[in-house]
């Protein structure tokens, strides 16, 4: 069977997506596993008034998210419909995990605005993508 041919659109979006959502996983993982020694610089660099309630889980917490993300880019990708879905999801987790733990301090205006201009042009490239199917 012949494979469909991914629109340019869908092919420049996937080919930002790893390489934002693939430097946020490595990141955050190094962040996670070093978080003691970073501190210093985090306290330095970051936006956030009170560190208490960030820890190494926090940031590996994140990690996860930026993974779970890739692993939805890469389906798209392979214009598999469920990728949308797992790539949405994870975005707005992302937006959403750092006000749960943090409150209005985290807000990014920016994670914000880049996320949901994601999913809406990932959005409007849904009809491109395949149903799931276990022939794929």
């Amino acid at each position: 069977m012949r494979k469909t041919e991914r629109p340019p659109l869908l092919e420049a979006l996937c080919l930002l997506s790893f390489l934002g959502s693939g430097t946020g996983f490595v990141i955050y993982l190094i962040t996670g596993i070093f978080f003691s020694g970073l501190q210093p610089f985090i306290i330095k660099t970051g936006s956030v008034p009170d560190i208490s309630r960030l820890s190494s889980g926090y940031f590996l917490a994140f990690s996860m998210l930026f993974a779970i993300s890739l692993f939805g880019v890469f389906a798209m990708w392979n214009l598999k419909k469920t990728g949308f879905f797992i790539y949405m999801t994870a975005r707005l987790a992302i937006i959403v995990y750092p006000l749960i733990i943090m409150g209005t301090h985290a807000f990014s205006s920016v994670v914000i605005i880049f996320s949901l201009l994601f999913i809406f042009l990932y959005a409007s490239q849904f009809k491109k993508m395949r149903a799931y199917s276990l022939e794929d």
